[in-house]
């Protein structure tokens, strides 16, 4: 028999099958990783197992044999691999590129295995243990051996760990080597699994009470086969409720779910929710967990003990059998797109797995993506509504204040005169509030006000920004890690007149201290979420009260339930405003929502935002928490553009270290699209090559194809056209790669 083995060498030259021989009695399965000889030097790479066959299309005599298989379990589902398939069509990656989405990236390469503890048990029956322990009692009755003693009372009817006697007697391992020869105990290695979930405690409401609008949500998904929803609730209507009471379905009806939240900062309180009432049936799978819990959680999912996973993007891979529903929260969230390739969107992901598993599929969010409301609107996807917070609390109170009036009447701080005395009041009261920027760091660039130089990144394109405020300060690239030590001296025209500008969560931090210093503050960006756990540790301090106020970049607006939360400040409202996309607008409006959302879970709250714009359209619907106003302006604006969803946006951008070599590869690229698609001239309405707005990240020169097409008929016919090209393109010391609709255009 031979076995079809796509190996794992990423390149788009070995993107094909090829055949080894299976040798007899090797229990190799569709999925199975396997190490295999390639090339002329037979180098042992590995590779994955798509199919078999009784013949080959080449000779048997020229037929490598597998060497063996790497696992007993499969690392892939049939269903996994028709996904890596559309993946690979889709986004034209290579099919092994694809895969390697779908398991830990450390078992590859054998890098990461179970964890196994040494256990001691007792060997001996009552009447041998008493005569054991009388043993080691001298005639004067004192204890000659007492590590050994100790030990024996420590064992009971379970086998105890080494490591648990070894806390308590430190010469415990040669104690029990020597009671070993005795015959009274066994040892023995035996796997421990790796919990994450251990340290997050469970809590809600397990009596909760449901409205009308959660029944008819249920109803309406529970009894569908196979449907697309989306669910748009309004902040604290329920909707992980919702999610809760899906999923319980699903699983009594012998199926499984995906749940996925936008952050890891999320996970946390997702997770502390849902164990209270699945428990030990929930599996977690994202990035922060250690390359050991990520591949037992894995491992919990492949071998069918978890029937609910829950987690970010990635979670949306896993091997998880027989999926009967997979949940999108904050559908409107960015994260939810990769930026590395291939550059799906986890929605198209989530509708190819939904598509082969005959699963629900549910899209949710108080503020949904523009083009999924159009799509519910159009028929696209049925809408469930939840319009009322549950228990008809109230939404917020929201006060927009403009700070070009606050400068005008003389006030220099970053706190308007509404947001300070807010502020004072929600301390006495003994609440919390949270402050929210969109820009993590002190400010927003360094320059000089002699001679106008910004300190720029050597290795990208890009302004450096100010992480720490004293003299040890630290400029650091946003995009690629590099820093610089912070000097107020001009590092172009040596005067000492070096100023940072704008403002970040670490200013907002110190201007808080400095003006609040008896407030206890809790800082949340990716600077203070780096290590294992802090998402979690952040979450759970706020939660007990431990601090007065949260700061934050948009992963304190991100879905976070904080009962005690009556205060919501939104800093530079504005700034995503100005971002480079034609998202920008929405994604403006959905933070300014979401962030008001978190204020007065439990009761009243008030929510301030802050803005030199205050009479834009996206404020002043956040403002009166009307999605549908926001909406309606919202679409008829991308009507009139072509936009999404009415035009389609394609990006091809090319990357490499030499400039003249990437800009010729993209003139080469252009010109054949040029002749490709010829007959579709009228409906492309934008069609141009240039530099990339950063035209420099981690020293890789970039240049872009951008078109814009209107959404005829005729649109997928292009796309395919459009890949069909791509892949007569193939350069040597250039990356290239095609992104639908990119959320921004960096």
């Amino acid at each position: 028999m031979f076995a079809q083995v796509v190996v794992d060498i990423e390149h788009s030259k070995i993107d094909r099958i090829f055949s080894y021989m299976v040798p007899d009695g090797m229990d190799a399965a569709i999925g199975s990783r396997v190490l295999v000889p390639f090339g002329r030097a037979n180098t042992a790479v590995e590779g994955y197992v798509l199919g078999f066959s009784e013949t080959a299309d080449i000779p048997p005599e020229r037929i490598k044999r597998i060497h063996r298989v790497l696992r007993k379990i499969p690392e892939f589902t049939e269903n996994q691999l028709k996904l890596a398939y559309r993946i690979k069509d889709a986004y034209m990656t290579p099919l092994v590129t694809a895969l390697r989405l779908m398991f830990p990236a450390e078992m590859r390469g054998e890098r990461v295995s179970e964890l196994t503890r040494r256990y001691v048990a007792l060997n001996l029956n009552p009447l041998d243990l008493m005569a054991a322990k009388e043993s080691l009692v001298a005639k004067d009755g004192k204890i000659k051996a007492p590590v050994m003693a100790g030990i024996l009372d420590m064992l009971g009817e379970t086998p105890t760990a080494l490591t648990a006697l070894t806390d308590t007697f430190p010469s415990a391992a040669s104690a029990v080597t020597a009671m070993e020869k005795k015959g009274w105990v066994i040892t023995f290695d035996q796997e421990t699994g790796r919990n994450p979930i251990k340290a997050i405690s469970p809590h809600g409401d397990t009596d909760f009470v449901l409205t009308r609008d959660q029944i008819n949500a249920i109803e309406a998904i529970t009894k569908s086969e196979n449907g697309h929803f989306l669910l748009h609730g309004v902040t604290g209507s329920g909707k992980t409720e919702v999610y809760i009471r899906c999923i319980e379905h699903c699983i009594r009806s012998g199926k499984t779910a995906i749940m996925l939240v936008p952050e890891i900062a999320l996970t946390p309180q997702m997770i502390a929710m849902f164990s209270t009432r699945l428990g030990r049936e929930i599996a977690l799978y994202h990035s922060q967990l250690s390359a050991g819990e990520r591949y037992d959680e894995w491992r919990k999912i492949n071998s069918g003990e978890a029937k609910v996973v829950i987690g970010p993007r990635s979670a949306l891979f896993v091997p998880l059998k027989n999926v009967g529903l997979i949940i999108l929260d904050e559908e409107h969230e960015n994260s939810y797109r990769a930026d590395t390739h291939p550059k799906y969107r986890t929605h198209d992901i989530a509708r190819m797995r939904a598509e082969i598993e005959g699963a629900r599929l549910v899209f949710s969010s108080a503020t949904p993506l523009v083009e999924t409301y159009y799509e519910a609107r159009t028929g696209g996807l049925e809408l469930l509504s939840l319009p009322k917070r549950v228990m008809d609390l109230p939404l917020p109170d929201v006060y927009i204040e403009d700070m070009r009036k606050e400068l005008r009447e003389g006030n220099r701080t970053i706190f308007s005169g509404r947001l300070y005395d807010a502020l004072v009041e929600t301390l006495e009261a003994k609440k919390q509030a949270n402050l929210s920027i969109n820009r993590r760091g002190v400010s927003a660039f360094v320059m000089c006000r002699g001679c106008g130089h910004i300190v720029r990144c050597d290795d990208c394109d890009v302004s450096m920004t100010l992480h720490n405020r004293d003299a040890h300060g630290t400029l650091v690239c946003h995009y690629c890690g590099r820093t610089k030590p912070y000097s107020n001296i001009c590092e172009k025209c040596g005067k000492p007149y070096v100023k940072a500008f704008g403002i970040g969560t670490q200013q907002i931090e110190y201007q808080v201290n400095r003006m609040f210093p008896k407030a206890r503050t809790l800082r949340m960006d990716l600077d203070t979420t780096r290590t294992k756990d802090a998402h979690a540790d952040i979450y759970r301090k706020f939660k007990n009260g431990e601090a007065d106020i949260l700061i934050g970049t948009q992963l304190v607006a991100k879905g976070l339930d904080f009962e005690n939360v009556t205060l919501v400040g939104a800093m530079a409202a504005d700034i995503s405003l100005h971002f480079p996309d034609y998202l920008a607008v929405e994604k403006s409006y959905a933070l300014l929502e979401q962030v008001a959302g978190r204020a007065g879970r439990k009761g009243s709250g008030r929510v301030v935002i802050q803005t030199y714009k205050p009479e834009h359209f996206a404020i002043q619907f956040a403002a009166k928490h009307d999605y549908i106003g926001f909406y309606e302006e919202e679409i008829k604006q991308r009507q009139q553009l072509s936009y999404p969803p009415f035009g389609t946006i394609i990006r091809i951008l090319f990357a490499g270290t030499d400039e003249a070599q990437t800009k010729a590869a993209c003139e080469t690229v252009q010109s054949g699209l040029k002749n490709a698609l010829a007959a579709h001239r009228t409906d492309i309405l934008v069609f141009k090559s240039s530099p990339a707005p950063i035209k420099k990240i981690m020293t890789k020169q970039r240049y872009q194809i951008v078109m814009k097409i209107k959404n005829t008929e005729d649109i997928e016919t292009i796309k395919q056209k459009i890949y069909a090209e791509l892949k007569n393109h193939q350069f040597d010391t250039v990356n290239f790669g095609i992104e639908i609709n990119p959320p921004n255009m960096v």
